[in-house]
């Protein structure tokens, strides 16, 4: 089997969540021959992460996007966020339980301002609280700091929302009156900067099939196919000038971020 079969089975996996059955059938392969290929194609891509990781760089003090202008010297987004799509043992399902009773895995994910990731930690159970997967990660001390959302408390380097102030960017909006304090304002202009992330996950699951539906492989195998999505999603907007699967999440992430108001042509 060449390397380009190779990729094109495993990017025909990733993005359309196909079964080995079908591909096999598609490529007249054996159904071990498409596995193989398949974790194969894996292994190299994460031999690769150097090459296709992204760094990420500080809020400069003339930024201009009224979304980070209030974060100098912020660096990137930090979020935890469950995935859904995993099948695990019975034995181990109380582990990867969520609050809400899902089955999940816990993934920390950096994002930053362009949508790219810069770590991404897949593996922890989904019943595993957000700052003790924050506290496997390693982070160097280099004089910025990251935002994180209400899961995790502020410390060195992590730069939280006030508690007990409202926070999402609809209880701004409508019939709500605006901030009218320095917390409220501060945790606004926090949600504004945190869709960036959200766009992001709305872009990564838009583009791999295998993320967003309930996975038939073993939760070390779906583990493992997390971190070269994003990857190859940073290889994808380096290499694409525009993609259109970008605009239309910005469209849907972005539109009314600041007030809420009626309209007669969207009502029409």
């Amino acid at each position: 089997m060449s390397s380009t079969e190779e990729l094109a089975m495993s990017l025909n996996i990733l993005a359309h969540h196909e079964k080995n059955r079908f591909i096999k059938v598609d490529y007249i392969k054996s159904g071990w021959s498409v596995s193989q290929a398949f974790n194969e194609y894996l292994r190299v891509i994460l031999k690769l992460t150097t090459l296709l990781l992204v760094s990420p760089n500080p809020v400069v003090e003339d930024e201009t996007d009224d979304r980070w202008k209030w974060f100098e010297v912020g660096l990137s987004r930090c979020v935890g966020w469950y995935l859904h799509s995993i099948r695990v043992r019975s034995i181990d399902k109380p582990r990867y339980r969520t609050r809400k009773g899902d089955i999940a895995t816990n993934v920390l994910s950096v994002c930053d301002r362009n949508l790219n990731f810069t770590c991404v930690l897949p593996g922890w159970e989904g019943s595993t609280a957000d700052g003790r997967v924050l506290r496997d990660v390693v982070v160097r001390r280099n004089g910025n700091y990251y935002l994180c959302d209400g899961g995790y408390t502020n410390g060195n380097s992590f730069l939280s929302p006030y508690q007990g102030y409202r926070y999402w960017l609809r209880d701004c909006q409508g019939d709500n009156s605006p901030p009218r304090c320095r917390e409220k304002l501060f945790n606004m202009k926090h949600a504004r900067a945190h869709n960036v992330i959200e766009r992001a996950f709305g872009v990564l699951k838009g583009r791999w099939g295998i993320l967003r539906i309930p996975s038939w492989y073993s939760v070390k195998i779906h583990i493992r196919i997390i971190s070269p999505c994003c990857l190859l999603h940073h290889f994808i907007r380096r290499e694409m000038e525009v993609n259109p699967l970008d605009v239309e999440t910005e469209f849907h992430m972005e539109q009314n971020i600041d007030t809420v108001e009626p309209s007669d042509e969207w009502t029409t």
